[in-house]
């Protein structure tokens, strides 16, 4: 067969492995294609035959060595066709189509169609993508953030000071309840929890007259600013650190900084624990491929490795719920 491997969406520690690990495989006995730029250059014919050797140097950094994009290849039936012409002349059987929940749509429509089969492995540092515990590139991103987050609480130990740390997750806050768990942070905000700001304060001024300093965790996806959407619909976010930390500062009279590490937190070369979720997902797309299992994503529940439909997959994010949800409530509910 002839079998094209992408990345879609925002990088993620891990992706390098993934693609490396699923080529190792696959050259035993197929003909292996990078698809550069995600969706994008199947529009394009960006696709090159790779070898595990080509991307070996490139294995265990961060980001993506086959580069991605946020285009979506059904925006309109224009490019719909694009995509089915193209396919149909690079003579491609297969897609593994690497990304979270608006890559692997891509995915599942374009096997919907007929266009193409695909395999989908779920990545996104947000860990959003239903259907599965674990995405490749979050548990990288989490211990930077908590790298970040205890470097910026020494200089708030030593100046007194109180600290907003903002990460990204756009309407999942898996990554700033961790970050906040980890660090045992004073608050922390997620978009799963309408807060209120004022109660924030109030909890911010309980601790720093207990210790002196405090530390508050938020998720940028809190509040939307509005402007330019991609493809996907989705609006950039990022900035409600400094908001929040201003409205601190005014309510409380403490003196407030605010620190978002925003990108650096995607791009660290990936944990052992993502190294070892990129391989075992990208063997289970090879199995899956191999067994003519098509139009599935590979999911990792309770330690082990199952498939799931793509169409299951598709716009149902996973978010802060049950279980972690009453953890969360734990810590920074509304009850004392």
């Amino acid at each position: 067969m002839k079998i094209g491997v992408l990345t879609g969406g925002g990088d993620a520690p891990g992706l390098n492995i993934a693609v490396y690990t699923f080529v190792k495989l696959a050259e035993r006995k197929h003909e292996v294609y990078a698809i550069f730029h995600g969706w994008k250059g199947l529009l394009n014919k960006e696709v090159k035959r790779v070898t595990s050797v080509d991307l070996l140097d490139f294995a265990f950094t961060g980001g993506t060595y086959i580069k991605t994009s946020r285009t979506n290849p059904f925006k309109d039936e224009e490019r719909a066709k694009t995509l089915a012409k193209n396919v149909e002349e690079l003579s491609l059987d297969v897609v593994v189509a690497i990304g979270g929940d608006d890559t692997l749509g891509a995915a599942g429509e374009a096997q919907r169609r007929g266009i193409l089969d695909a395999v989908g492995i779920p990545k996104t540092i947000d860990n959003d993508v239903w259907g599965t515990d674990y995405t490749i590139g979050f548990d990288t991103a989490v211990n930077e953030a908590v790298k970040a987050a205890e470097s910026f609480k020494t200089t708030l130990i030593s100046h007194e000071r109180v600290g907003v740390v903002e990460v990204m997750g756009r309407e999942a806050g898996w990554i700033a309840l961790h970050t906040g768990l980890a660090t045992m942070a004073d608050f922390v905000l997620i978009p799963e929890r309408e807060v209120s700001w004022d109660f924030v304060a109030e909890r911010v001024k309980k601790a720093y007259e207990a210790k002196r300093w405090a530390l508050v965790v938020v998720s940028e996806g809190i509040k939307s600013y509005g402007g330019p959407v991609d493809e996907f619909g989705h609006v950039r976010l990022g900035g409600v650190g400094n908001e929040l930390a201003a409205f601190l500062e005014k309510k409380t009279g403490l003196e407030t900084r605010a620190t978002i590490p925003g990108h650096i937190i995607r791009g660290a070369p990936p944990s052992a624990f993502d190294r070892v979720l990129a391989v075992r997902y990208a063997t289970a797309a090879y199995e899956a491929v191999e067994e003519g299992k098509f139009g599935v994503m590979t999911a990792y529940r309770d330690g082990e490795i199952s498939y799931i439909p793509i169409t299951e997959v598709v716009g149902r994010n996973k978010l802060v719920s049950g279980p972690w949800l009453k953890l969360y409530e734990t810590y920074w509910g509304n009850s004392e």
